[in-house]
């Protein structure tokens, strides 16, 4: 991590040299020499290849960790001082001038003791004796420690696993399928979940022994090496005795024992796809049926070597599991006492379906007495023996070679998971925005489009933590793309344990701030802040997340007196589920929070959206409010603003972007009511350049404001050429009832709408928008019914009607050609058309 944290704090500085020079201004020159200095050491951690790990050379690099987040610390908190004194009046920059002059002296003084830091560690490097190629902590492993591994592993590999007879005939079934070419398939999943077992029972049955005479198994893994794979295929094949040969020598050998023959090759434990270009020219194919498998973690390497489409391993059941685990506790010979089966299965349950670490805790309970008392001693402590106890940390060591495997760019994305409670589902969307706000994401200097946002980078990122079968998909959007994820409780204990390591993030369950010594503090169940008196505060922590119960911060709880004391440096403040009643000053010398989620209520909430409206660094904000409030003008100055999401009650007010400002980051505007100003907002050419979402909504007493109805025949958002996604709620404007659509309402590159409490719908409004790819409609009517005629809605994939009235539906030859996807939930549906009917799920 250590490498990720200077590379971060340089992009940091820098761009604050950028944005901040005149609050810089006066220490800019200590900062760039800070800058230099990094850049260094940065230099030398990645020119490092981890070749040795031992005790002094993970305590330099945790030195270098901790000088990198001191430097942060001294920026920032100068930041934040001079904004400070910048915000004060004439009389009170007068009253605290001498101060001011002591502060530039003191960051002076501090940037220079940490340039010392540095130099000592460059010293202490020299001293003892490590080098370039050396100095990274946690690199990678020796052959003998891989072998070492590999040994553990087969240790506790089940040659008969259940739950693997269904699963091994649809893997031999792709295999012995008729076609002649040579054929590659792949076992996906994630460490530990038995692909290599299954493979071995696929290897070893008596269908694929008769079908491929001559097979040969090789072990790839990660410290993979092209001479030693080929030289164990051929002595599967023959009775070779050399190891003289080259590479080349090798790969035509083995391709001579394959000729003309039928053959099944496994090549278990793939990691890069760069193996199968190595060794590839060594399997002819002779048109003769045979095949070879691979297993790997990876997806992306199954769909590099893979002419079949892979086969994703499954979790096992609840019930596979507890067949698994009594299966090697009892060894067969006896059942489990009935007194003990349900604590057994709590025991099983821990481990959420994952073979290796159901065989690995078995292994360690059939060693104990079989009681109530022993049982239940172990279930109390399941999760800390397979992380941390020596007879069974295989599990987490087999589990962190994908965590290590990882480059860098996605390590602190993957340890971030570690925020979350067990078994949260994760919304994808936000996680992304959370990850831009951290910094995490950066647009690369060059060989990237222009047009690519911080965001498309980060769903990209995600998709490779799936691809590698570290991040599992819980629900996919309706239009594609993960909507929400989450991730398996071992994996996320080994988040939880490297972040602590690295003092990256730290998981409590009562909120006291001097218990942490984390950039990232995350609370799960807590109730209210607790903290030692005698105790400074911590102004180190960048990033707060409260998970768990309903909490109320008024000015006079020790919560929020915590909360506006401790954490005036944060970048991120996730508080899920705590209801803020801030003084006027609340957040108002927070200037480097990125990402904003809070609820409020009436008493605050003018005073909470006043001093957001002073945040110019926040790039998303999440307001919830269940009361009236007006939303002032002078949000619309928080230029980086890119997600602006509203879910309040009622808004009185909704004050307008002024006609020569722009809004260029804004790419999401969502639960805004359509009153003049946004209608004026909307028309403006230059206000929303970027958008690519808007939700728009209507309040009862609209229709009978002095700014509504007459108003809005004027709306035209044609000119919004990014704008994808629009949701619609409420019924006081329709543009797409029979007598209100118009061509210039909405822009060409339109993909998907969604309309909630409608009167009434014209179906032939929605059918001439040509790029609309996804349409979901909930609680209204289709007036007359539906007749869609040739030509409607071309690129039309998925219908959504959930609680419509539909009194009939007419559909002719050349409508919707593209419709693969229609889902009926509720409503009333009359006669719907035959050809349809296939595709609807309907409930």
């Amino acid at each position: 991590m250590a490498d990720g944290v200077v590379s971060f704090l340089i992009q940091n500085l820098s761009q604050l040299l950028v944005d901040e020079a005149k609050l810089l201004s006066g220490v800019e020159g200590k900062v760039k020499s800070l800058i230099s200095e990094l850049k260094f050491i940065d230099i030398f951690l990645k020119s490092s290849e981890g070749k040795r790990n031992n005790n002094i050379v993970k305590e330099v690099v945790n030195q270098i960790r901790d000088v990198a987040y001191e430097a942060e610390d001294v920026v920032d908190t100068y930041v934040a001082n001079v904004s400070l004194h910048r915000s004060r009046s004439i009389l009170g920059k007068m009253f605290h001038c001498v101060g001011q002059a002591m502060m530039l002296h003191d960051v002076d003084a501090e940037i220079e003791n940490i340039k010392r830091s540095i130099a000592e560690i460059y010293s202490n490097k020299d001293k003892y004796g490590i080098g370039e190629g050396e100095f990274q902590c946690g690199g990678e492993a020796t052959p003998a420690a891989t072998e070492a591994l590999r040994k553990r592993r087969r240790d506790v590999e089940e040659e008969d696993v259940v739950g693997l007879v269904h699963e091994s005939d649809t893997v031999i079934k792709k295999l012995l399928k008729s076609d002649s070419r040579l054929q590659i398939a792949s076992i996906i999943g994630m460490g530990g979940l038995g692909k290599t077992t299954l493979a071995r029972k696929i290897y070893n049955s008596k269908k694929v022994k008769e079908k491929y005479p001559f097979r040969a198994w090789g072990y790839v893994s990660n410290e993979y090496r092209a001479k030693e794979l080929l030289l164990s295929l051929i002595r599967c094949l023959s009775t070779w005795k050399s190891n003289e040969e080259s590479e080349e020598e090798l790969k035509e050998h083995l391709r001579e024992c394959l000729n003309g023959k039928k053959y099944l090759i496994v090549l278990d434990d793939i990691w890069k796809t760069e193996v199968w270009d190595d060794v590839k020219g060594a399997f002819p194919d002779d048109n003769n049926g045979s095949r070879i498998l691979i297993t790997s973690r990876i997806g992306e390497v199954a769909a590099y070597m893979g002419t079949m489409p892979p086969y994703f391993l499954p979790f096992l059941t609840e019930e596979q599991s507890w067949e698994l685990f009594s299966k090697k506790v009892f060894r067969g010979e006896e059942d489990c006492p009935p007194d003990l089966k349900d604590l057994g299965m709590s025991i099983v349950e821990s481990c959420s379906g994952l073979p290796l670490a159901i065989v690995v805790l078995a292994g360690h309970v059939s060693k104990k007495e079989k009681s109530l008392r022993e049982w239940s001693r172990i279930k109390e402590h399941v999760n800390w023996l397979l992380v941390h106890d020596n007879n069974t940390m295989v599990v987490m060591d087999i589990l962190k070679l994908s965590y290590d495997s990882l480059p860098q760019k996605l390590k602190s994305c993957f340890l971030y998971f570690a925020i979350y409670p067990e078994d949260y589902e994760i919304p994808a969307r936000n996680l992304i925005q959370l990850w831009v706000a951290e910094g995490f994401i950066q647009i690369p200097e060059t060989g990237t489009s222009d047009t690519l946002a911080l965001e498309d980078i980060a769903e990209y990122y995600l998709e490779e933590l799936v691809d590698r079968s570290l991040v599992q998909v819980a629900s996919k959007r309706s239009g594609g793309g993960v909507k929400t994820c989450r991730i398996h409780d071992l994996l996320r204990d080994l988040c939880v344990s490297e972040s602590k390591a690295s003092k990256f993030i730290e998981i409590h369950r009562e909120l006291d701030i001097n218990k942490s010594n984390s950039r990232k503090m995350s609370f799960h169940h807590s109730t209210q802040f607790s903290s030692s008196p005698n105790k400074n505060n911590h102004f180190h922590t960048h990033s707060l997340f409260l998970f768990g119960e309903e909490l109320t911060w008024d000015d006079e709880s020790k919560g929020c007196k915590q909360f506006t004391k401790s954490f005036k440096l944060a970048r991120v403040l996730h508080l899920n589920k705590v209801l803020l009643d801030l003084p006027p000053s609340g957040l108002k010398l927070m200037i480097h929070l990125r990402y904003l989620k809070i609820k409020t209520d009436s008493r605050s909430a003018e005073n909470i959206l006043d001093s957001i409206s002073n945040l110019r660094n926040l790039e998303t904000l999440h307001l919830s409010c269940d009361w009236v409030v007006s939303i002032p003008i002078k949000i619309w100055k928080l230029k980086r603003l890119r997600h602006f999401n509203l879910r309040i009650k009622e808004i009185s007010q909704m004050s307008r972007v002024t006609n020569n400002e722009r809004m260029s980051n804004l790419q999401t505007l969502c639960e805004v009511p359509l009153y003049s100003e946004t209608i004026s907002m909307l028309n403006n050419n230059g206000s929303f350049p970027n958008l690519k979402k808007l939700g728009l909504c209507f309040y009862p007493n609209f229709q009978q404001s002095s700014t509504g109805a007459a108003n809005l025949s004027s709306l035209s958002m044609n000119h919004l050429s990014k704008l994808c996604t629009i949701k619609i709620r409420g019924d006081l404007f329709n543009p797409f009832s029979a007598n209100g659509f118009k061509s210039t309402f909405f822009p060409s590159i339109l993909e998907k709408i969604t309309l909630v409490d409608f009167k009434e719908l014209d179906f032939k409004a929605l059918g001439k928008l040509r790029n609309l790819r996804i349409l979901k409609l909930r609680r209204g009517s289709t007036g007359d019914g539906i007749h869609c005629v040739a030509g409607e809605f071309p690129a039309l994939q998925m219908l959504q009607m959930k609680e419509v009235k539909v009194e009939r539906w007419i559909q002719d030859e050349g409508a919707m050609p593209s419709l693969s996807r229609l889902i009926i939930k509720g409503g009333a549906v009359e006669d719907l058309p035959l050809h349809l009917q296939s595709l609807a799920s309907i409930k």
